[in-house]
């Protein structure tokens, strides 16, 4: 099960930082929780305050319930330290399939 997530926040710099600090140690954590992390981008342009990832969720599990579990881990508190989670306006997720090639 992939997911297309799509975090915007306040402005381009704390996208910037959210991307280069942050998500760089969810690198090591999210497989902990046995999420793939696929991809990973920061938008561009009028995109800036945006950051993108695809992810895998094991085929039996609980998507919702995994993010939960993650949420409330000290992996997830260790990556988040420093960063006002308030700069996160909102997260959009989309489930996505296979890709053509």
């Amino acid at each position: 099960m992939k997911q297309l997530r799509i975090y915007t926040l306040k402005d381009k710099n704390a996208a910037s930082e959210y991307f280069q600090h942050h998500w760089m140690k969810h690198l090591s954590s999210l497989p902990k929780f046995g999420i793939a992390i696929n991809d990973v981008y920061l938008g561009a342009d009028n995109n800036a305050d945006k950051v993108m990832a695809i992810v895998t969720y094991p085929k039996d599990s609980i998507p919702k319930e995994l993010d939960k579990k993650y949420m409330q881990s000290d992996d997830f508190k260790a990556d988040m330290v420093g960063f006002d989670l308030s700069n996160i306006i909102k997260v959009d997720e989309f489930w996505i399939s296979d890709r053509l090639f």
